[in-house]
């Protein structure tokens, strides 16, 4: 029994943490080190920031998109956060959570609503409206929202008021500065606590969709109608444009001669050759025997001793490939020996 008792009741435990959890998550349980009431304007390098369930970048985001830069922040407390700095404690879109301060600047109230003004596009108006409230008295706010603060009073069900200011703020809400008595800045909802229809809304200069009466918009003067613009008289036709006459055509330029060609080197005349030695005739025999009556009948000596030389003469010139080869094998015995000299 003792068993069951103490898992039912670790269980119970488990879901009340697990159900604490997402409550933090939410934004609903977190305490500010100090509480604080004053104003800063979102100014970050990265063009926006985010509001986190707890002083800590590692902490659920609680924002869809960024909260961009101009963008008013009511700071309601501040806490030390896990990175060492100092994080603002605020309300968005009814969540409450943390945003660095480093991507935060201080600015007054009234400076911030103008700068809201400026950054979602506020534009000075001329219209009336009628308050509309079921409490008797609509609440009546310091700026365009619910972070600036409300205005104890209100404004009683059926006034028509006059709003000299309109923008649609960081919350998506139309919100209206109503010209009241008394009071320089009172900013109303125009779509919770007014007759006030957009002109995307509009149906009818009367009637609204849901068959309410529509805010009495001051009609606006009808504009002059613009005078008809005097004709322009005709234009008078330019002349045609004399033809330029047609260009002459540039000559065709004379093309460049060609190179006359080199002339060929006139070939050297083949050496003529050497004339043929016209073969001596040889003599008739009466002519041989008048030659041989007139030779000595015995050889002389001078002419036994110039035959020699001639045989002598003939038989060593008439081989000269015998000298050439005789010296050549001289040469190659001479080389021969040198070389066995030298290896040794």
């Amino acid at each position: 029994m003792k068993k069951k008792l103490g898992t039912i009741a670790a269980v119970l435990l488990c879901f009340i943490l697990a159900a604490v959890s997402v409550y933090a998550d939410d934004g609903r349980e977190q305490d500010p080190d100090y509480v604080t009431d004053y104003y800063m304007t979102v100014q970050s390098a990265d063009g926006g920031v985010n509001i986190y369930a707890e002083a800590d970048p590692e902490s659920n985001v609680l924002n869809d998109n960024l909260i961009v830069n101009g963008t008013a922040i009511h700071v309601q407390g501040e806490k030390d956060g896990t990175d060492n700095k100092e994080w603002a404690y605020s309300e968005y879109h009814g969540m409450n959570g943390y945003i660095p301060m480093d991507d935060l600047a201080p600015v007054t109230r009234a400076e911030a609503i103008n700068k809201e003004f400026q950054t979602f596009g506020g534009e000075d108006v001329d219209f009336q409206v009628k308050i509309q409230s079921d409490s008797g008295n609509a609440p009546v706010y310091n700026g365009p929202g619910e972070k600036y603060g409300e205005i104890s009073g209100g404004i009683a069900d059926g006034t028509t008021v006059h709003i000299s200011k309109y923008i649609k703020g960081e919350d998506g809400i139309n919100w209206g500065k109503a010209d009241t008595d008394g009071e320089e800045s009172v900013w109303v909802n125009l779509d919770r606590d007014t007759d006030y229809v957009s002109d995307t809304e509009q149906t009818s200069p009367q009637e609204s969709k849901d068959g309410k009466a529509v805010a009495e918009v001051t009609p606006t003067p009808e504009a002059t109608p613009t005078p008809e613009a005097t004709p322009t008289p005709e234009v008078t036709p330019t002349p045609e444009v004399t033809p330029t006459p047609e260009v002459t055509p540039t000559p065709e330029a004379t093309p460049t001669p060609e190179a006359t060609p080199t002339e060929e080197a006139t070939p050297t005349p083949e050496a003529t050759p050497t004339e043929e030695v016209t073969p001596t005739t040889e003599p008739t025999p009466e002519e041989k025997k008048e030659e041989m009556d007139k030779k000595p009948e015995s050889g002389s000596d001078d002419s036994k001793k110039t035959s020699g030389k001639n045989v002598k003469s003939d038989s060593g010139m008439r081989n000269p490939v015998i000298w050439i080869s005789g010296i050549g094998i001289i040469i190659i015995i001479i080389l021969l020996i040198y070389f066995l000299r030298k290896k040794k």
